[in-house]
């Protein structure tokens, strides 16, 4: 049985990017759990909108050990990878799925850049996944995924677990959810499927 963790920046990155290839996964078995590492603002009901989420697609989740409200770029780059470092020493992930290291978020690229670090005590196949609440045209075209994920039967429950996340839906946010059915329906195009989800395959721990 797989296990594999997702380290995120913010409570929804997970569900806005992978929401269907976790649901996916958990119905293949897998154990997944989320570490989440900041929350930026709305701290008390963010929480409760993650607990719903989580539930909802039937993974496990952990809050990073920090003082919230915080961005991810407030921690030391020190106390980011030694924590990150007892998590997945703990978890031992078969795989970890984490941001675009060039993802023109700050907090994104800060977590990206940290769990690479953490390839000196531990070894897993990783993942980049892509995020869809970008609306930066410099970056929106620059990834370039070689895992695509056929999400179609699981687009519906994506959705689902994502408008839990109430708080997010409002104001200049408001456009995440049309966006991420857009993308998934453009990946889909490019596999011959009418939804999916995109990764990059950073390292694969066993060829053979």
């Amino acid at each position: 049985m797989k296990r594999v963790l997702i380290l995120t920046a913010h409570p929804d990155d997970a569900e806005i990017a992978m929401g269907g290839t976790i649901l996916k996964l958990v119905d293949k078995g897998c154990i997944i759990k989320n570490i989440i590492v900041s929350i930026p603002n709305n701290v008390d009901i963010r929480k409760i909108e993650t607990k719903m989420s989580s539930e909802f697609m039937g993974i496990d989740y952990e809050f990073f050990d920090t003082n919230f409200p915080c961005g991810v770029e407030q921690i030391s780059k020190y106390e980011l990878v030694s924590k990150l470092d007892g998590y997945i020493a703990v978890f031992n992930p078969d795989a970890i799925f984490t941001h675009w290291n060039k993802d023109s978020h700050q907090d994104h690229r800060i977590l990206s850049e940290s769990v690479i670090s953490c390839f000196r005590k531990h070894k897993f196949d990783l993942y980049y996944f892509e995020q869809t609440n970008q609306s930066n045209f410099i970056k929106s075209n620059e990834f370039t995924p070689n895992v695509y994920v056929d999400i179609t039967d699981y687009l519906e429950n994506k959705v689902k677990a994502f408008s839990m996340h109430q708080s997010q839906l409002k104001g200049y946010m408001a456009h995440y959810l049309q966006d991420l059915i857009k993308l998934a329906e453009w990946r889909g195009y490019q596999m011959n499927a009418k939804y999916a989800e995109t990764f990059q395959l950073v390292n694969k721990k066993e060829i053979i």
